[in-house]
């Protein structure tokens, strides 16, 4: 998650739509100013800056695994706390309404079943998860899946100026860095990719019950992007 106060932008980070090298491409381009959140990958690059409370109790919080563990992020002795997958309802209650309504909004969005393949896969081979098979994994409940809409939807009003869609990710983000006026040299970053060897086929993971149930926990994403199921598995 990114706030730039230099180039007036809100950027809320989704699951598999490249938001962490896109968090290293945009991060050192942010101003001292701006809150750039922390993840595995970025640690110790000087890119996340002031998302957590300059305190003693916030320092300690954003150095210790085990203090997060047992406190929650919102939790008032820690607020504000920006974090990486973090709902825009939230940022908007930490940054006022004034930034809120003047700042561009946006996320990228992803075809929900290749999503979901592609989030397996990255549990099971990138973080060396045990897993079920992938029927099994799906059926079982749902904050298992990377649902998005929580995190730029509210109720079913979407939140952003701007999704933008995942194919073509590259092609995209440059238009929209023109568009911001941010000084993007084409250089992207390639954090937590290369997760397996060959293009995935997607459809081939699914039969027709662990479709609908793509279908249906991924509806307010489906009918805002007009996904369908097969389509960009060529």
């Amino acid at each position: 998650m990114i706030v730039s106060h230099t180039y007036r932008f809100i950027f809320i980070k989704t699951h598999k739509t490249a938001g962490s090298s896109m968090e290293m491409a945009l991060g050192p381009l942010c101003g001292e100013g701006g809150i750039v959140t922390p993840m595995e990958s970025n640690a110790g690059t000087g890119i996340p800056r002031n998302f957590h409370p300059d305190t003693f109790f916030g320092r300690a919080y954003a150095s210790s695994r085990m203090l997060r563990k047992f406190i929650a992020r919102d939790s008032g002795l820690v607020n504000p706390w920006f974090f990486e997958h973090m709902p825009a309802s939230r940022v908007r209650e930490l940054v006022g309404d004034e930034v809120w309504n003047s700042y561009h909004k946006f996320c990228f969005e992803r075809n929900p079943w290749d999503k979901v393949v592609s989030y397996y896969n990255w549990k099971k081979f990138g973080q060396g998860r045990k897993l079920p098979d992938f029927k099994t994994w799906v059926m079982q409940k749902t904050h298992r899946l990377p649902m998005d809409a929580k995190l730029y939807f509210d109720g079913e009003s979407c939140m952003m100026d701007e999704v933008l869609e995942y194919d073509g990710f590259l092609g995209r983000f440059k238009d929209l860095c023109e568009k911001l006026e941010i000084p993007y040299d084409g250089n992207m970053p390639r954090e937590k990719t290369n997760i397996t060897e060959e293009k995935v086929h997607y459809p081939d993971y699914y039969d027709e019950e662990t479709k609908a149930k793509v279908a249906f926990e991924f509806r307010r994403e489906i009918a805002l992007m007009g996904y369908r199921f097969g389509a960009g598995a060529d």
